[in-house]
């Protein structure tokens, strides 16, 4: 019986360019030949982007592995062999990603070599109207009528090999896993189910009971029982520090954040600060109890700004 969760598209902060705090300024750069080199790097404004609305672009990236088969488009992002395109936890935001499209009637051959893409950028009509793919993903732009060529040595980057490396530990992925546990530990009040069976049959669906929230954190079959054990987020940190703690120290500090505001969730849940109320639930269509945490917001807004600290220490990685 597999939980959901139930949060607000941010669709302001849905591509990788608008994942940290905006700057307002506009750091894509234009070379003598009049293309826009776009940068994973930068925080960029949705402003600044519909300046360069229709203009034509290049970016370094690596194709995500589960960039569709027939070619009909990819997933670019700026780390090498990964298999998934790095949504924001429990939403369908993209996250150090960004959408390329080939010109009419072409198609994109696999590689998982570092390309170069170029091609015109188109942005969405306005913040609120955001582009949805097949997959249901939604991003502010995307790069159409492009193609790539792959890069040599010699046009990488100089942390290129660091940044291999890191991708190769796998640790992305982990902390990844580690925040969707974050999300809800924060939020589990707005977790799910659709539905469920006993002896007696199919039974509509629940938001989580405390109860719930407790089995799943301490459970050994809990859904997130992976994180709530002693020296999780310190094995985390071992990791990193075991491929670079000098250069990762960033990504350390975030971890270390992220395990206090953990421990400031689960006293929450422990101590039993949250309210309830029973009333019709539409979505389920019965009456049911509704449990809220007392600092809700403030846990939220903590676990976001952590969040999207990490996605911009992610984003910062360039070749």
């Amino acid at each position: 019986m597999k939980i959901k969760k139930l949060i607000a598209i941010i669709i302001a902060v849905v591509t990788v360019v608008t994942l940290g705090a905006c700057s307002g300024k506009n750091t894509a750069v234009q070379s003598p030949d009049g293309i826009n080199k776009l940068s994973f790097k930068a925080a960029m404004s949705y402003k600044n982007l519909k300046e360069l609305d229709g203009q034509t672009v290049t970016i370094n990236g690596y194709l995500a592995t589960s960039s569709p088969a027939d070619g009909s488009f990819i997933f670019l992002m700026n780390l090498p062999y990964q298999s998934c395109p790095f949504c924001k936890p429990n939403t369908s935001e993209l996250s150090n990603t960004l959408e390329v499209y080939p010109k009419e009637n072409e198609r994109f051959d696999y590689t998982n070599q570092a390309v170069k893409v170029t091609g015109k950028l188109e942005v969405a009509p306005s913040e609120k109207e955001a582009f949805t793919d097949q997959y249901g993903y939604e991003f502010n732009f995307k790069i159409v009528d492009a193609d790539y060529k792959i890069l040599k040595a010699d046009e990488l980057g100089e942390n290129y090999a660091l940044w291999a490396k890191i991708a190769e530990s796998d640790i992305v992925n982990e902390i990844y896993k580690m925040y969707d546990y974050l999300y809800f530990v924060c939020e589990w009040d707005k977790c799910y189910v659709d539905s469920w069976t006993d002896e007696e049959g199919s039974h509509s669906g629940f938001y989580l009971f405390d109860s719930d929230a407790k089995h799943h954190l301490w459970d050994k079959d809990g859904q997130y029982h992976y994180a709530a054990e002693d020296g999780y987020f310190e094995g985390i940190i071992s990791k990193i520090n075991a491929v670079d703690p000098e250069a990762f120290s960033d990504l350390t500090e975030n971890v270390a954040k992220c395990k206090t505001l953990s421990e400031k969730a689960i006293k929450e849940l422990e101590n039993g600060n949250y309210t309830y109320e029973e009333k019709y639930l539409e979505k389920f269509g019965h009456e049911d109890l509704v449990y809220h945490l007392n600092k809700s917001d403030e846990l939220t807004a903590e676990y976001d700004a952590l969040y999207y600290e990490f996605a911009n220490w992610l984003g910062s990685w360039e070749m």
